[in-house]
């Protein structure tokens, strides 16, 4: 099952800044209709817009996907995500380009895709005005995103959900209701990397993560506004007992008049609340286990392997007999060989580092050229750049439908691979 979510983006930059992320390392599958690297898409609806009275350049939508459908770590269940996504872009706004950014690093580690759609219809060149909502608009007869994407599931033999009234509050969600620049959205977005932290176990966890982002340097070469989590527990009233957390963050921009600005965290995101960070404390809690039992594994193993080899080279220099024939032992061998070509083969394979003898032969004569690999790397790079130049000529229109054919091609055959499956495992007819 999935969930939606839609929220203007009056700076499509900014939006493709943070789900790319800074070094474009978020998306682990990626779809574009705009030709070239992070920062083209969001440069085209900058140009598309910026002659235009309108305010929004960009439409953001989250789909988020269940773990019990599709397995985060498993790349073609990502792919596919991916490809669900922009398919629900293409269903709501087929004249219209997107971007669809498939991430893995939120809560739980669930696979979820951002969409962004620019705000132009290339058919009539006016802005798009369905689809921005969550439920079905009765005014107008106009449809809302969670409809668009329940009738894509049903589609694709997904289940749907039966009902959800409200979408969720977290930051990704909330995101674009703060100001660009601001100091609210530099909390949420500080908070949010603190919390995706493998360190923030716990809460101390992620004090000391937010205190290591305040020696960081922002993108003006200056050292970013200090900020701290405070915590009050309630002592009277119906909420005795409870945790509250507040931020504070350095304030030179005279919008508080106290030197700090500070927003309780629940009024951000539900997801900064304790309970919220619990849910990101359990899972890299889980993760760390996890991995530490793999690596006590592996000393294990490590462990195990290096006594048998100390035991195997005991025996050996005992004259004892651990198993082997005699003619694979080494004492066997090195006693079968003259002293003056042992030490010469001893030679060679230093002197080759365990390469063969024709490559280390030729180590004297500089590396090898494989000239079959690089006729086939220029020839691929050349082929890169032609097809590069005829998508740029080629309408947009084509090229979504290119990408459309293509993602329910890859939707099709794994339909078809999943109900084989389930034949296979018995569960068909």
């Amino acid at each position: 099952m999935s969930t939606t979510h839609y929220s203007p983006s009056a700076s499509a930059a900014d939006t493709e800044r943070y789900i790319r992320g800074k070094e474009d390392e978020r998306g682990v599958a990626v779809t574009c209709d705009v030709p070239g690297g992070p920062g083209a898409f969001s440069a085209r609806a900058r140009a598309l817009t910026q002659n235009t009275k309108r305010d929004i350049e960009a439409l953001h939508y989250r789909q988020s996907f269940s773990d019990e459908e599709f397995d985060p770590k498993n790349p073609e269940d990502v792919q596919r995500v991916n490809d669900l996504g922009y398919l629900l872009a293409t269903k709501m706004h087929p004249d219209s380009d997107c971007l669809v950014v498939t991430h893995t690093d939120g809560r739980g580690g669930k696979a979820h895709n951002h969409i962004l759609v620019i705000n132009h219809n290339s058919r009539t060149g006016k802005a798009l005005s369905d689809y921005r909502t969550f439920h079905d608009r009765k005014a107008g007869n106009q449809r809302g995103v969670q409809s668009a994407n329940d009738e894509l599931m049903r589609e694709h033999g997904l289940s749907v959900v039966k009902t959800l009234e409200h979408a969720p509050k977290d930051w990704e969600l909330r995101r674009e209701d703060f100001a660009e620049g601001s100091l609210d959205r530099q909390m949420g977005d500080r908070m949010t990397a603190a919390l995706a932290d493998p360190r923030s176990v716990d809460k101390a966890g992620l004090e000391a993560v937010i205190e290591e982002q305040n020696q960081q340097v922002g993108d003006d070469g200056d050292r970013v506004p200090r900020m701290r989590l405070h915590s009050t527990v309630s002592t009277k009233g119906k909420n005795v007992g409870q945790e509250t957390w507040t931020l504070y963050i350095e304030d030179d921009r005279d919008e508080t008049k106290r030197g700090e600005r500070r927003k309780r965290t629940s009024t951000l995101s539900t997801d900064f609340t304790p309970e919220g960070a619990q849910a990101f404390f359990d899972y890299h809690q889980q993760q760390k286990e996890q991995n530490d039992e793999r690596s006590t594994r592996q000393a294990e193993a490590a462990g195990r392997a290096g006594r048998a080899a100390d035991a195997a080279r005991r025996a050996v220099e005992d004259g004892g007999d651990v198993g082997l024939d005699p003619r694979r032992r080494r004492g066997a061998d090195r006693e079968a060989r003259p002293g003056g070509r042992a030490a010469e083969e001893a030679h060679g394979i230093r002197e080759g580092h365990g390469r063969g003898d024709d490559e280390a032969a030729g180590a004297d004569h500089g590396p090898a050229v494989d000239l079959l690999a690089l006729q086939r790397r220029v020839r691929e790079d050349r082929e890169y750049r032609e097809q590069a130049e005829r998508d740029r000529e080629h309408a947009r229109r084509v090229r979504a439908e290119s990408r459309r054919e293509e993602a329910e091609r890859r939707l099709a055959e794994s339909d078809r691979r999943g109900a084989e499956g389930s034949r296979g495992y018995g569960f068909g007819d």
